[in-house]
């Protein structure tokens, strides 16, 4: 299947690109090579459990990566909007939505269930950190070239992937039971706004290792 191959090989694009040139990414975008390794180890861990121990819903997994993730994505924002927003505001988003998850999966959506809510709000808060920086950037105006600023391709993946996420959580349930043919073909698009998220890190990645001046990032 598409989906599958995509979802299994992209992810491994920004890994690699992260890892030859961690020592010279700065810390915001260590956080965010820290949220790269815990989708691949997620991906591993999910072919494991799958192929090896024969457990065929891996949901409970599904649950915790969406909420280290964003912890991890969100850590990023929060160097990279230092001194534009509060630190202690996102801080706080931090801690309220790991509760939330908790909370979450301890009465309302069962760890076997597709995490839709926690999906869709880390996805919108995510956008909306996406649009915040986009916003810092167009002000301070201190980046020359968009097309050679890693800010600009990381935020731009960041933005087209969990706009489009954010629409899939809510509407998982409507999607899974108008057909198969159409779940089908919805899967394949957003595996495609997957490839592009991931290449787009990528790149991200090797700007940052490749341009000192933290103003031209």
């Amino acid at each position: 299947m598409l989906i599958g191959k995509i979802l299994w090989y992209s992810i491994f694009i920004p890994f690699i690109v992260g890892t030859r040139y961690y020592k010279r990414l700065q810390t915001s975008h260590k956080f965010l090579y820290a949220f790269v390794c815990s989708g691949v180890l997620t991906e591993l861990t999910s072919r494991f459990i799958k192929k090896i121990l024969d457990v065929k819903n891996n949901m409970p997994l599904g649950h915790a990566y969406i909420t280290i993730s964003f912890i991890f994505m969100a850590l990023f924002y929060l160097h990279e909007l230092k001194g534009f927003v509060k630190e202690k505001l996102i801080i706080g988003i931090i801690l309220v939505y790991t509760i939330f998850s908790i909370i979450n999966v301890s009465f309302f959506q069962s760890y076997y269930s597709y995490p839709s809510i926690t999906g869709a709000i880390s996805a919108l808060l995510l956008v909306t950190f996406a649009i915040m920086l986009f916003t810092r950037i167009m002000i301070e105006a201190k980046i020359k070239t968009l097309s050679k600023s890693s800010l600009a391709w990381i935020n731009s993946a960041v933005l087209i992937y969990y706009s489009g996420n954010f629409f899939f959580y809510i509407l998982f349930n409507i999607i899974l039971s108008y057909s198969e043919k159409f779940t089908i073909k919805t899967l394949n698009f957003f595996s495609i706004l997957y490839l592009i998220f991931y290449v787009f890190i990528a790149i991200g990645f090797w700007y940052a290792s490749h341009i000192p001046n933290k103003n031209s990032k």
